[in-house]
């Protein structure tokens, strides 16, 4: 009793360290338990892709809650340490003070329970009308499954017992005299190492070339490009804080004339005696800044993006197709359909005749296509090629010269194409027009899609007679004969039956879509992951809020000592407040500036992986970056404000 006792008071009496902890821990349990309960809803079971974003979130969220609790806990130890020692030399042993931090453990465990339980669940009904909102999902029913709370628990439970062995081991570790001591140990002035700062300077340069550089390469290849680049990124980063910036602080030291005056000789000095100890946390703040850049505009792009598709997608409200032999069974076909769902035939359509062919697309500027394109494919260059005529081309939208037998025009979905000739199996064209953008709704959301246009029907049948001569019936070749028509919702209704029952009767494939599916389906995939990115942005803009409290608390309380001195031998407060705000300025604002010099390179490299979703507008993803850095450097500003308060009133005591 008299242990539980004294953790209680303790709890009490140092609110000011355990707050923070205590309130990371609690803000975090509530992201779970809320994403839990979501998942765990009847209402996620209709939407399948909502709840593996929803899986993907736990599993980031819960990766994210064990290493911020982690984090905050070595920083509560840290500020505790004095106390602890006093413990030992008050006549505690090891054993009784591990009783008392475990027993405080525990009681933040049960609070955290308690009350992130209650507020779970009146959180998770917003973040419920904001999810089934984004994915434009009509039922509005939530029920509360006991099931998230005893899993979240389960999960919390791991984690702060992670927590006590961490806390065991630390107590055990060392003597009652280091415990006394170790928050007043000074940190020695690091050597800066010249190597390891090229090395960091290095990995950056790697990491950011492989993003430059990628704006010509398949999506699919980018994706391993991206964690690659990233590993070099984060090696960089740490190594440019750890090293760089300490070799370029004792750089400014030797300039004697910006060096000797009070606020660069204060500032400089104090910045170098402690960059090791800032080195990690700034480069924390970067990492999880970047990552909040990216998961949000990625995100938000997905989602801007969704409209957009659909509308280039589907020029009117109702595609049909149908797997024909000629131009004139589809044209047949469609006649027959529209005659019997409206009683007349319909004037207003877009029809058009295509064939897709798989090909390994040559990079340069003479297409030779040949037998290897299609038995060794390669999955770098493995394209899409679709084949139309002029006629049909036009129709679409398209502005094209006269074509001639010979003579064919192409479109490459990189937009960068620069083909004069193309040899396909032995049949030569000459290639009069490379376009950086058409109007094709098949190729927008096709991978590595491109769209070769030739003059007739014979030209067309002639490739595609080479192609399955070729091939050897390894990729079928089918004509697909489309139709784009507006409906009303009687007219498309019938529609269904009626394609089936042509289908039936003159064995051939048939099926629809309309605007209206196409725009659910994307809007409950990219609505699914805004919810997600912006679940974890939070979290991750909370962990960076996290890591600057701590850092400028730690830093007040070390730095309080040395800005008395200077006032007690001359220094102004005025001089005081000018040299603080030029350190802080300093070290809480170029993790941001890093952030977004990293995610605008990385840029390249995210508009490549959207093309996979079919988000192909720059000028969309630029907007929707630009809003997203400004709307978190707010946030940064506001968060810095905030904590810097923390220090300046530690500063000031």
């Amino acid at each position: 009793m008299f242990y539980l006792k004294l953790a209680w008071n303790n709890l009490r009496n140092s609110a000011k360290f355990f707050a923070p902890f205590v309130l990371s821990t609690l803000v975090l349990f509530i992201l779970v338990c809320s994403t839990f309960l979501i998942s765990l809803s009847p209402v996620s079971d209709s939407m399948q892709l909502g709840k593996i974003t929803l899986g993907l979130a736990i599993i980031v969220l819960t990766i994210f809650s064990t290493i911020m609790s982690i984090y905050s806990y070595n920083f509560l130890l840290k500020q505790r340490s004095r106390e602890f020692g006093l413990y030992n030399v008050l006549g505690m042993n090891k054993s009784q003070v591990s009783l008392i931090a475990t027993i405080e453990l525990s009681i933040i465990f049960i609070i955290t329970v308690i009350i992130g339980s209650v507020l779970s669940s009146v959180f998770s009904n917003v973040l419920y009308l904001i999810f089934v909102n984004l994915m434009n999902y009509g039922k509005l029913s939530f029920t509360i499954m006991p099931l998230a709370f005893i899993l979240t628990g389960i999960i919390f439970a791991a984690i702060f017992f992670l927590l006590e062995l961490i806390g065991l081991r630390k107590i055990g570790a060392t003597s009652p005299l280091i415990l006394f001591r170790s928050q007043e140990q000074a940190e020695k002035e690091p050597k800066g190492n010249v190597i390891l700062a090229f090395v960091g300077i290095i990995a950056l340069g790697v990491g950011y070339y492989l993003s430059l550089s990628s704006s010509k390469i398949a999506a699919l290849v980018v994706l391993l490009r991206f964690f690659v680049a990233v590993v070099f990124v984060i090696i960089g980063t740490y190594l440019f804080y750890i090293s760089f910036t300490t070799w370029y602080l004792k750089k400014r030291r030797q300039n004697k004339t910006y060096f000797y005056q009070p606020n660069h000789f204060i500032t400089t000095s104090q910045m170098i005696f402690r960059m090791k100890q800032n080195a990690v946390g700034l480069a924390n703040i970067t990492l999880l800044a970047i990552m909040a850049f990216v998961t949000i505009a990625t995100t938000a792009s997905l989602y801007s993006g969704s409209n957009e598709l659909a509308k280039q997608t589907f020029p009117k409200n109702t595609r049909i197709d149908f797997q024909v032999q000629d131009r004139s069974q589809g044209e047949q076909a469609i006649q027959e359909i529209t005659e019997n769902s409206l009683g007349h035939p319909k004037t207003d359509v877009n029809s058009y005749l295509s064939v897709l062919m798989q090909l390994n697309l040559p990079k340069r500027q003479k297409w030779t296509i040949t037998e290897q394109a299609i038995q060794n494919p390669n999955p770098t260059s493995t394209g899409y090629n679709y084949v139309i005529t002029q006629e049909d081309f036009r129709k679409l939208g398209n502005k094209l010269q006269h074509l001639e037998d010979n003579q064919t025009a192409l479109f490459v979905q990189k937009g960068d194409s620069k083909v004069t000739h193309i040899d396909f199996f032995g049949k030569t064209f000459e290639n009069v027009k490379n376009f950086k953008s058409v109007k094709m709704p098949d190729s927008i959301n096709t991978y590595n899609s491109s769209v070769l246009i030739v003059s007739n029907d014979e030209v067309m049948r002639e490739m595609v007679g080479l192609y399955q001569s070729v091939s050897k019936n390894q990729f079928k070749t089918t004509y697909l004969y489309s139709t784009f028509v507006n409906l009303n919702d009687k007219e498309s209704a019938a529609l269904k039956q009626l394609i089936n029952d042509y289908s039936d009767k003159n064995q051939i494939s048939g099926y629809y879509q309309t605007k209206k599916n196409l725009e659910q389906e994307l809007m409950a995939m990219s609505g699914g992951f805004l919810f997600t990115g912006f679940l974890l942005g939070i979290s991750f803009l909370l962990g960076a809020a996290l890591i600057i409290y701590y850092k400028q608390y730690s830093e007040g309380n070390e730095d309080k000592k040395s800005y008395k001195i200077l006032q007690e031998v001359g220094m102004s407060k005025a001089s005081v407040r000018k040299t603080i705000n030029s350190q802080t300025i300093f070290v809480f604002f170029m993790p941001l500036l890093m952030a977004v010099l990293h995610f605008v390179v990385a840029l390249t490299m995210i508009k490549q992986m959207l093309l996979l979703f079919g988000v192909t507008s720059t000028n969309l993803i630029y907007t929707v970056s630009g809003v997203t850095i400004i709307g978190i450097t707010l946030i940064y500003f506001f968060i810095y404000r905030l904590t810097s308060r923390t220090y300046y009133k530690i500063i000031e005591r």
